[in-house]
């Protein structure tokens, strides 16, 4: 997979995570509604630095809407999508780093390190080898 395939993959999976966040914060409340806005926020600028550097017409459009794997109506199911969230960007970065050289690929380092340490804040197992599950 080149890098610029690897990054529009990202670009996608940001906009499915700011998506997701947008349901996780309506439903939980206080301090776990602040961390999910926060996090929205983080994806928000994460897609927007990596679409920056798309090339013209090549960035992904973002769903209307994205299927989840469950219901997603009190706050257990909204911390559970919020760590399946940030876990499946790990792998998702991952790729990237493996695709990318340079800056980039320490940007993508970086980004699956946020997304790792937000999974494990969100209550998830830390792992050595995240995957999408």
């Amino acid at each position: 997979m080149s890098s610029q395939e690897a990054r529009a993959i990202a670009v996608a999976g940001e906009d499915a995570a700011i998506y997701a966040y947008g349901v996780i914060s309506a439903v939980l409340s206080n301090t776990d509604h602040r961390r999910a806005l926060a996090a929205l926020r983080a994806h928000q600028s994460w897609r927007d630095r990596l679409a920056a550097v798309l090339p013209a017409g090549t960035t992904p459009t973002a769903a209307i809407a994205y299927d989840f794997p469950y219901p997603v109506t009190d706050s257990q199911q909204a911390v559970h999508l919020a760590q399946l969230v940030e876990n499946r960007l790990v792998v998702v970065y991952a790729d990237l780093a493996a695709a990318a050289t340079g800056d980039e690929r320490a940007d993508a380092v970086l980004a699956a390190s946020e997304c790792a340490t937000r999974a494990v804040v969100w209550g998830a197992p830390s792992q050595a080898f995240p995957h999408g599950a």
